[in-house]
C-alpha cells in the first residue's frame, strides 16, 4: 500500500513538473512561438534586403558595361551634357 502511494506521488510531481516546464520553462510552447515569429520577421528582412542587393548589383553592373544607361543618367541627374551641345530646359 505505501509503495503505491509512493508511486503515485512521485508520477504526480513528475507530471506537474513536466507540465510547468512546457508551460513556463526555458523551451516553453510561448518562447518556441514567439522564436518562431521572430524567425519569420528575420526571414522577410532577409529576403527584403537580397531583392534591394540583386537590385543595386544590376544596376552596377549596368554602370559598368552600358555606355548609353550612363549617358542618360549623367544627362538627367546632373544635367550634363555633351560638347558643343545647348541645352534648353523647359520650367513650368
Amino acid at each position: 500500500m505505501h509503495i503505491r502511494l509512493l508511486i503515485g506521488i512521485t508520477t504526480s510531481i513528475i507530471v506537474a513538473f513536466l507540465v510547468f516546464q512546457v508551460l513556463f520553462g526555458k523551451n516553453s510552447i510561448p518562447e518556441q512561438n514567439r522564436i518562431s515569429n521572430e524567425i519569420k520577421h528575420y526571414q522577410k528582412q532577409i529576403d527584403s534586403l537580397t531583392k534591394v542587393l540583386e537590385a543595386r548589383t544590376e544596376l552596377i553592373q549596368k554602370l559598368k558595361t552600358d555606355s548609353l544607361y550612363k549617358e542618360e543618367i549623367l544627362r538627367t541627374r546632373y544635367g550634363m551634357s555633351r560638347q558643343d551641345e545647348k541645352v534648353f530646359q523647359l520650367v513650368k
